[in-house]
């Protein structure tokens, strides 16, 4: 439960950073322009690595889960396939939350800056395609992060998955 809540703060901390800076206005300054992309990717990076981490614990905590379904008869794919799934529902849901976080954040911090302007100041032009692109990045952030723990899973021989060891 506790790696489970974990990914899920990260990604949804994450989708809320990014829908927040993609309503706030930025000036036309290159040098600002490049900041604000440098914060994106710093996020994204610290978001995946700690998807990486959780999922790979998670893998690491079921060996012998993974072991007993692989000796019934499962196949790697089937094993890859689970957890791939299990981090790509991890990963909507928390995209979900992140998304309310992040227009509940910018129309906050943009009310306190703009006053009721706020509704005009802020990139609100597309904001459909804004919610679909945090919550695209919220589901590759798992998937991505979860690719080599579901490779591991997958590759796992079943006897050493059953004693529980790597």
């Amino acid at each position: 439960m506790g790696r489970t809540l974990l990914t899920l703060l990260t990604v949804a901390a994450c989708c809320a950073f990014l829908l927040f800076l993609l309503t706030a206005p930025i000036s036309d300054e290159p040098a600002e322009r490049q900041m604000w992309g440098l914060m994106i990717t710093l996020s994204l990076l610290v978001s995946v690595a700690g998807v990486l981490n959780t999922m790979l614990m998670s893998v690491t905590q079921r060996y012998r889960e993974i072991g007993t379904i692989k000796c019934l008869g499962a196949l790697d794919s089937f094993v890859m396939l689970s957890v791939m799934l299990e981090s790509a529902l991890l990963g909507l849901t928390g995209a979900f939350f992140g998304i309310l976080g992040g227009l509940v954040l910018s129309t906050l911090v943009g009310l306190l800056e703009a006053g009721t302007g706020v509704f005009a100041a802020a990139y609100w032009t597309g904001l459909w395609w804004k919610v679909i692109v945090a919550a695209l990045v919220g589901l590759g952030l798992t998937t991505l992060g979860a690719a080599f723990p579901a490779a591991v899973a997958a590759r796992m021989p079943p006897v050493e998955a059953m004693r529980g060891e790597k």
